[in-house]
């Protein structure tokens, strides 16, 4: 079993992308892991820390608070964010209320629901696209996200 080193700096760009060209949007992302422990009275508690070293079978969490600092309130929000490849996406956990989110198995080229996804099976036809071959999610926020506001997305995935 190996640790890994995790970086944000690693990750592919996080995309924005805004219906008015005057809206500006201030983002950060941080990558975090799941730690639980057991406390005196036997129940599990689940915390977060940098994830500076992650072990495979780790959970990581991506991150993305974003803040909307124009002048302005911000409509047809589009953010999407890369699953890295040593990472597997965890299902469901990018879901989020007031959002329409939708990923991608081709490196972030084309976004689909998650149940329309599907590659070639072997002997013809297709397959559903399994939680390891997503390579981008995208969230849509139709808005309006008012002058100040701020929000964050999430997406969990296990280390490979």
């Amino acid at each position: 079993m190996s640790i890994k080193r995790l970086s944000i700096l690693g990750l592919s760009a996080l995309s924005l992308v805004f219906a008015a060209q005057a809206s500006a949007l201030t983002a950060k992302q941080t990558v975090e892991k799941e730690v639980v422990t057991v406390a005196a009275d036997g129940t599990q508690v689940t915390t977060r820390v940098p994830a500076e070293l992650v072990t495979p079978g780790e959970t990581v969490v991506y991150t993305v608070d974003f803040v909307n600092d124009s002048a302005a309130a911000a409509t047809d929000l589009v953010l999407a964010m890369p699953v890295p490849a040593d990472v597997r996406y965890l299902e469901g956990t990018a879901d989020r209320s007031g959002a329409v989110v939708l990923y991608s198995i081709d490196g972030g080229s084309t976004f689909d629901k998650r149940d329309a996804l599907a590659l070639p099976a072997v002997g013809g036809g297709t397959r559903p696209a399994r939680s390891e071959e997503i390579t981008h999610i995208q969230w849509t926020i139709a808005g309006p996200v008012p002058v100040g506001a701020s929000d964050s997305l999430v997406f969990k995935g296990r280390l490979k």
